[in-house]
């Protein structure tokens, strides 16, 4: 548990002690003069780390109990602050506990507003905590931190009236279903202090709570008293003879063997400071600019906290990555031991093999070569595809013959021009010259030549063709080519042929 500072403050000076491992330490008295605020300087100064909880017990308080409409938000925050400012317009020592909703209709909220009326006690005190620039975790008064003692003791009655002698005031604080109500300091001197007296002050307090409606006048009121000094026995019988009233009085020792507290020497608020270090009410009277450097401490810690995560993750990463990387090493090595004890096995092993007509480079080479050509081989499968989908359509062409290779087009191949030029830089490809007439052929070559230029473009527009042009006709029409032939001829023209030829190249496959 992270060390803490207790500080309570009265009107007579500051009671400190470090709050550490659950425990309170030894209580150190500081007089409200110079002599003690450096006093508590030293304290400040020996434990710079350590938060600050203020607990501050003075007549100059006040409660109020008020119930508001219920709303949330922005809205709430702005309708407490101004209820806050106008109860409490002269001290900036104040906060609003809300303490549950109303059992009406309307379900309003039910509000105790407190506030340290007077903080020039407190002053010096803050100034010495700014000089050190010592993180204040809070400012609360007695009674808040009373209700926190209730539930710690657990008690059975939801309804009490508690009662504490400190120094020379008597402290009485009313709780109401556990939650703090109403509370008052009342001066009753140091020392001799009659019976009479407390027993007066009860009753004082027995009728502010009547007026309050707090507690009904024919109901028997629960007083718990919290006897630090043994000096209120004569009280609890007292109060034990009065049928207005039930009594509980606590020593203590018993105190001390509840709470677990150990002995701190003579300390009228141990009790209290014990119960502040282990558990902090939940609103405090300290403004946000007081305690502006127990926030930075906050973020201070945090940032430590999580750069000491970082660092913890960092280490354990890297020691991963070093017990892997050793394991990979040990697998390395064990792995080159084995490549080793296979080459000399083999190498043996090798010794007994017959004479090889060929060495193993090249028998090694003739093995890529061979696979290399089983990679690239062609068949004319593709071309007989590529031609049969032409010919399907175009039944009155007939083939005659059919070439095909594999190579750069152009090889052994007709002088006649590509209607394509071949692949760049002398790419193989798969080409070959198709031979085929016009059947049936009746002598009309303009009729024979456009069946050609259909089939032709048929091929042409194959998506798996690159190239194809007719090399041949069956009737050469070039304007420079020489007209011959006889008119007076009587041959039959069954025995002439519509022939031609046509070189494809086809595309390259992937």
């Amino acid at each position: 548990m992270t060390a803490k500072i207790i500080v309570c403050v009265t009107s007579q000076g500051a009671i400190g002690a470090l709050f550490e491992h659950g425990k309170l330490g030894l209580c150190r008295k500081f007089p409200a003069t110079e002599a003690g605020q450096r006093e508590f300087g030293g304290l400040l100064q020996a434990h710079p780390a350590a938060p600050v909880y203020l607990m501050a017990d003075s007549v100059e308080e006040d409660y109020h109990v008020e119930v508001l409409p219920h709303v949330t938000g922005s809205a709430r925050n702005e309708l407490l602050q101004r209820k806050l400012k106008q109860l409490y317009r002269n001290t900036p020592y104040y906060t609003a506990w809300v303490q549950g909703r109303d059992s009406g209709k309307r379900r309003d909220d039910r509000y105790l507003f407190a506030a340290l009326t007077n903080g020039d006690m407190l002053r010096p005190w803050l100034d010495v905590l700014h000089l050190h620039q010592a993180p204040l975790a809070g400012l609360f008064l007695l009674p808040m931190v009373s209700q926190e003692l209730l539930a710690l003791l657990n008690l059975s009655q939801p309804d009490v009236l508690l009662v504490s002698r400190h120094h020379d005031g008597l402290r009485q604080s009313f709780f109401q279903g556990g939650q703090l109500k109403a509370s008052r300091l009342a001066v009753v001197g140091t020392e001799n202090v009659a019976a009479a007296s407390l027993l007066a002050e009860i009753g004082k307090t027995r009728l502010y709570l009547n007026s309050l409606r707090l507690a009904a006048r024919e109901s028997r009121l629960a007083v718990l008293l919290l006897d630090s000094d043994d000096s209120l026995e004569e009280v609890q019988r007292s109060l034990q003879a009065d049928p207005s009233f039930a009594c509980q009085r606590l020593t203590q020792q018993e105190l001390n063997a509840r709470l677990k507290i150990m002995p701190a020497g003579n300390c009228p608020y141990i009790t209290h400071m014990t119960v502040l270090g282990l558990r902090q009410p939940a609103c405090n009277l300290a403004p946000a600019s007081v305690t502006r450097s127990h926030l930075r401490h906050q973020q201070r810690r945090t940032l430590y906290g999580a750069s000491a995560v970082a660092a913890a993750v960092s280490l354990i990463w890297a020691g991963a990555n070093l017990f892997q990387q050793y394991q990979l090493d040990d697998e390395e090595r064990q792995l080159a031991g084995q490549t080793q004890d296979r080459l000399a096995r083999y190498a043996e092993v090798a010794k007994t093999f017959p004479q090889s007509p060929a060495s193993a480079d090249n028998l090694e080479k003739a093995v890529q070569l061979a696979d290399h050509l089983k990679q690239d081989s062609r068949t004319p499968e593709h071309m007989m595809q590529v031609v049969s989908r032409a010919l399907e359509t175009s039944p009155e062409i007939a083939l005659t013959r059919l070439g095909w290779k594999y190579g750069v087009p152009g090889e052994n191949a007709d002088k006649a021009p590509l209607a394509a030029p071949p692949a760049a830089g002398g790419r193989w490809q798969e080409w070959g010259m198709v031979e085929a007439e016009v059947r049936p052929f009746h002598g009309d070559y303009r009729a024979a030549m456009a069946s050609i230029n259909r089939f032709a473009d048929k091929l042409k527009h194959d998506p798996d063709i690159a190239a194809a042009s007719v090399t041949q006709m069956p009737l050469n029409v070039h304007p420079a080519s020489a007209l011959s032939g006889n008119t007076l001829d009587t041959a039959s023209t069954d025995s002439v042929r519509a022939e031609f030829k046509l070189k494809l190249v086809l595309k390259a496959r992937q």
